[in-house]
């Protein structure tokens, strides 16, 4: 039986990872600042001997590093998190001699302003405009050279605009279906938003799942790969969608305060690469993706579940 480390295995991404890797065979085993469960040590990516700890009984095959911060008001706290972070990790990794496969989860964040409709390739110029996407960028460059340097089998998936149960109410989509679902039981009638003229590419978190796993299989070590499904969809057809499934007639405001600064207005990227090597394309709908999440939260209001920390990635 193949054993998994997975770092942030609480979080978004990590949970559904979890969920893939065991329907495979797995031997599941994670790294998370809280407890979740069975199989799972408990520290900080700054705790290294946490970390020799978690990877000396794991003894994983391959490692998954999703953990790291996406949203800060200290802009710091990005780069302890996902450069440092990230660089304490594989360090760790080197000196217990383990050579597991490495699957690093980053984000299309790193690509920035670029070139709107046309499909964005793994080859284009990295061009981050937040402090977040640049230490993204910095943890691909740190990741990277453990592969140059010293040979770790080290892969970097860019993540786009995740979608599905789970989802911390911080990103749009996921904070539209909140509201929904809070209307439905409190019965207000307003949704508040920030800009709905974006364009994003959106992709199911189970998807990306599916391909962390095949990605780690049978790609290419010191090889970067996107995870998205190829159509930029506005933001305000998301919106649109599941208001339609709305239980009540909802107005909707845009709050300008929601509204980011350096807000990419469409990015959109292809996913050719990793369907060439591993033969991972999109499988769930975005429709379904959305209908997912709007009932996963339901529920969570139902059991009235406080909003989840958007802490990993």
């Amino acid at each position: 039986m193949k054993r998994a480390l997975i770092t942030g295995i609480s979080g978004f991404v990590g949970r559904h990872l979890h969920d893939e890797l065991l329907r495979e065979g797995w031997d599941v085993f994670g790294f998370d600042i809280r407890p979740a469960g069975e199989n799972v040590f408990v520290g900080d990516l700054s705790d290294r001997e946490a970390l020799a700890r978690a990877l000396t009984e794991s003894q994983p095959d391959a490692v998954f590093h999703l953990a790291g911060l996406i949203k800060s008001t200290d802009s710091e706290m990005y780069y302890r998190s996902n450069q440092f972070g990230t660089e304490n990790l594989l360090d760790v990794m080197m000196q217990t001699g383990l050579r597991p496969n490495v699957t690093v989860a980053s984000s299309s964040a790193v690509y920035g302003m670029t070139t709107g409709m046309k499909p964005i390739s793994e080859k284009v110029a990295l061009r981050p405009v937040t402090e977040y996407a640049i230490s993204k960028a910095a943890q691909e460059m740190i990741s990277l050279r453990y592969y140059y340097a010293f040979g770790l089998p080290v892969t970097i998936m860019r993540m786009f605009n995740l979608l599905g149960p789970g989802q911390s109410p911080d990103l749009a989509c996921s904070s539209f279906a909140r509201q929904i679902a809070l209307a439905e039981m409190t019965g207000q009638s307003e949704i508040v938003t920030g800009n709905l003229d974006a364009y994003r590419d959106f992709v199911d978190v189970r998807d990306a799942a599916r391909a962390f796993l095949m990605a780690s299989d049978k790609g290419v070590a010191g090889e970067v790969y996107n995870v998205c499904s190829g159509r930029a969809i506005g933001i305000q057809k998301c919106l649109d969608e599941m208001m339609s499934r709305s239980q009540k007639q909802l107005s909707v405001r845009v709050d300008p305060d929601r509204i980011q600064k350096n807000d990419i207005s469409v990015q959109v990227g292809s996913f050719r690469k990793l369907h060439k090597v591993t033969g991972w394309s999109p499988k769930i709908s975005l429709k379904q993706s959305l209908s997912d999440l709007l009932n996963d939260w339901r529920e969570r209001v139902r059991r009235g579940d406080p909003p989840s920390e958007n802490k990993i990635s």
